[in-house]
């Protein structure tokens, strides 16, 4: 690679960085709901692996955010920053919006540690609030076992 390709690269992740900063900056509720549930999602996955769609309400998945959902970018690099997942690979998004444009698949790097923060958040808003956390915040994960559905073996037809 030469050095006019890498100074590319390095301006268009540069550039990347800020708009998804800025992104998140203006959407920051947005970011922090969207990674309640994407954590919600990973709790329940039997696999311990999920998509931004699969933390997607079934009322949005089908539609275009107004503001173009650039801020759903810093929801699944902020978890992985965190240690909360790690990046598995990409699939293709199921939201028509996205027009099959690829999406992180995240697997769970740290159950414990999600299991705590979704419980520490909601205990937080109820301090505050003196209300429950909306369940659409944690996507149920709260009301429910933290432990997947059915264990690998299961899965796999070995027990």
């Amino acid at each position: 690679m030469n050095d006019e390709t890498k100074e590319l690269i390095a301006d268009g992740e540069q550039r990347k960085r800020v708009g998804m900063a800025l992104a998140a900056s203006n959407n920051a509720d947005r970011v922090t709901l969207g990674r309640l549930s994407l954590l919600a999602s990973l709790l329940r996955s039997d696999t311990g692996s999920a998509t931004i769609d699969d933390a997607t309400g079934a009322d949005e998945i089908r539609t275009q955010f107004a503001d173009g959902g650039r801020w759903r970018g810093t929801v699944t690099k902020s978890l992985v920053s965190d240690g909360f997942a790690t990046i598995e690979g990409t699939t293709q998004s199921l939201r028509p919006s996205r027009h099959r444009g690829y999406v992180a698949v995240l697997r769970l790097a740290d159950r414990a540690g999600a299991a705590e923060y979704l419980r520490t958040f909601a205990e937080a808003v109820e301090s505050i609030t003196n209300e429950k956390t909306p369940p659409a915040a944690t996507d149920g994960a709260l009301d429910q076992s933290l432990a997947p559905t059915t264990t690998k073996e299961q899965a796999n037809g070995l027990t």
